[in-house]
C-alpha cells in the first residue's frame, strides 16, 4: 500500500489539471482509510516499510487533511507551485510515518521542514515569515540532532535500526540518555517551554501551512515517541521523569492560560495545541496500554479539530482581513452557518461528548490517576481552562455587535462550510468504528 500511495502522488505532481488533483487525493484517502480497517497486524516489506494500525490511521490523517487544507485554499495566488508544495509534504509525511528503519525515519522527519518553509516564506501574509522559518528551522534541527546520537548509539550497540526488530531483542542500557535522545521529538509535539516557534510559524503561514502543521507535522513528534518508547528504558520513579512531566503538565496549563489572555484568534488556536499536546506526551511516557492507546487517540482527535478551527479562522478573515478577536465579533448576524460550525468544533476542542478527543482524555486521565494524585489535580486543572478557552473562543467571535464595514459573510463559500463539517463528523463520529 505504501508503494502505491508514493507511485500514485508522485502521478498527482505531473498532473497539471488541480481539479484531478483532488479526485485523486480524495481517493487516496479512501482507499488508506478501507487498508487501515483490515490490517490490524504488523507487517513489515522488504525491511524499508511496515504497516500496522497507527501508521495507517497516520496515513489517513495525512491525505485527508491535504485535501482539506487544499479546498481551504482555492483561491491562493500561483496555485499550481501551491499544489507541487502540498503534494511534497505529503509525499515526506507518508513516508514518514510509513518507514521501519531509525535512520530512515529521521531522513524523512527532517525533509518535512524543506516544503514546509517553502510554503511559509512564499505563502506568507507579513515579512515577519522569514524570522519564523528560521525559528521553526532552529528549533527543530537542533533538537533532532539528539535523536540522530541517541539511534547511532543503539546501532552501534549491536542493535538492528529497524523499529520492529529491535524492539524484541535490544540493550536498553544503551538509551540511558532517553531524556536527551527524545528532545527532538519534544520541540516538534511541542511541549512546554519547547513551543516558542510554534505559534510564530502559525502566524505567518497560509491557511494550508496551519492546517498541516497542526493536523500531521505536530504529530511527528507523538508518533516518533511511541517508536522510540520500544528501546527506551524508563523508570516511573526516576528524578528525570517526574520532573519532565511535571514540567509538561504545568507548562500546559499554563499555555491553556495563555489561550484565554490571547487577542489574536492564530495564536490562540495555537496555543490551545500546545496545551492538548502535553496530554500526548503523557499517555506516551506512561508506557501503559491505556495511555498509548489515549495519546493516540487525542492524536487523531487533534489533528481533526486544531485544522478545523484554523480553516474557520481563515473563513472570518476573509471577511474582516483581521485576525484580532475585537474586529470578528458578531457572527450570529452575518454568518450563522459558520457560527454553528465554531460552536461544534469548540465543543469538540473541550472534550465534550462524543468526540475522540473525550474519550482520549479520560483514559490518559486513568493512567495519570494510577501515576500520581497530583498529576491527575493538574489534567482537571488543565480540562477546565480548555473549557475556558474554548468557549472564550466561541463567544468571542459569535456575540456583540460586528462591524459596518466588514464584508458580509452571509454568502460565504459553500467550500468553506464543507471543509469545517467533514472536520467535524469524523471527530465526533469515528469512535463507532474503533476497533
Amino acid at each position: 500500500m505504501v508503494k502505491s500511495l508514493t507511485i500514485s502522488l508522485i502521478a498527482l505532481i505531473i498532473m497539471k489539471n488541480l481539479n484531478m488533483t483532488i479526485i485523486g487525493l480524495s481517493f487516496l484517502t479512501i482507499m488508506s482509510m478501507e487498508a487501515t480497517s483490515v490490517v490490524m497486524k504488523k507487517v513489515e516489506f522488504n525491511g524499508l516499510y511496515s504497516m500496522d494500525l497507527v501508521m495507517g490511521m497516520m496515513i489517513t490523517l495525512t491525505l485527508f487533511v491535504s485535501f482539506l487544507s487544499y479546498l481551504s485554499s482555492a483561491k491562493i495566488a500561483r496555485k499550481s507551485s501551491f499544489n507541487l508544495v502540498i503534494i511534497s509534504i505529503s509525499i515526506v509525511l507518508v513516508m514518514s510515518f510509513s518507514v521501519s528503519s531509525f535512520f530512515l525515519f529521521f531522513f524523512f522527519f527532517e525533509s518535512v521542514l524543506g516544503p514546509l518553509l517553502l510554503l511559509i516564506l512564499g505563502w506568507g501574509y507579513q515579512p515577519e515569515r522569514l524570522q519564523a522559518g528560521g525559528y521553526m528551522l532552529i528549533y527543530t534541527v537542533f533538537g533532532s540532532l539528539f535523536f540522530l546520537w541517541g539511534v547511532s548509539e543503539l546501532y552501534m550497540s549491536g542493535a538492528s535500526s529497524s523499529m520492529s526488530s529491535v524492539s524484541g531483542a535490544v540493550k536498553k542500557s544503551a538509551m540511558s540518555l532517553w531524556w536527551l535522545y527524545i528532545l527532538g521529538f519534544l520541540i516538534k509535539l511541542p511541549m512546554y517551554p519547547f513551543h516558542l516557534w510554534l505559534p510564530k510559524a502559525h502566524v505567518e503561514a497560509p491557511v494550508a501551512g496551519s492546517m498541516l502543521l497542526a493536523g500531521v507535522v505536530l504529530k511527528l513528534g507523538g508518533y516518533g515517541l511511541l517508536r522510540l518508547m520500544m528501546v527506551m528504558q524508563v523508570s516511573l520513579s526516576s528524578l528525570v521523569f517526574v520532573l519532565l512531566l511535571m514540567i509538561n503538565l504545568v507548562g500546559g496549563f499554563y499555555a491553556g492560560l495563555g489561550c484565554v489572555r490571547q487577542v489574536d484568534l492564530k495564536c490562540l488556536v495555537a496555543y490551545s495545541s500546545v496545551a492538548h499536546m502535553s496530554l500526548v506526551l503523557l499517555g506516551v511516557l506512561s508506557n501503559t496500554v491505556l495511555g498509548v492507546v489515549g495519546a493516540i487517540i487525542i492524536m487523531i482527535g487533534h489533528g481533526l479539530c486544531s485544522s478545523g478551527l484554523f480553516s474557520y479562522v481563515n473563513s472570518i478573515y476573509k471577511s474582516s482581513h483581521s485576525r484580532l478577536l475585537v474586529m470578528n465579533k458578531g457572527g450570529l448576524l452575518t454568518c450563522p452557518s459558520l457560527v454553528i460550525m465554531c460552536f461544534l468544533l469548540s465543543s469538540s476542542n473541550m472534550a465534550a461528548p462524543p468526540s475522540l478527543n473525550l474519550f482520549g482524555e479520560i483514559l490518559i486521565f486513568g493512567v495519570s490517576g494510577w501515576m500520581s494524585g497530583a498529576f491527575l489535580l493538574i489534567l482537571g486543572l488543565m480540562s477546565f481552562i480548555s473549557a475556558c478557552f474554548s468557549l472564550y473562543l466561541y463567544g468571542s467571535c459569535s456575540h456583540g455587535k460586528g462591524l459596518m464595514y466588514m464584508d458580509s459573510l452571509s454568502m460565504s463559500s459553500v467550500c468553506d462550510v464543507f471543509v469545517l463539517v467533514a472536520h467535524w463528523l469524523p471527530l465526533n463520529f469515528l469512535f463507532m468504528f474503533m476497533p
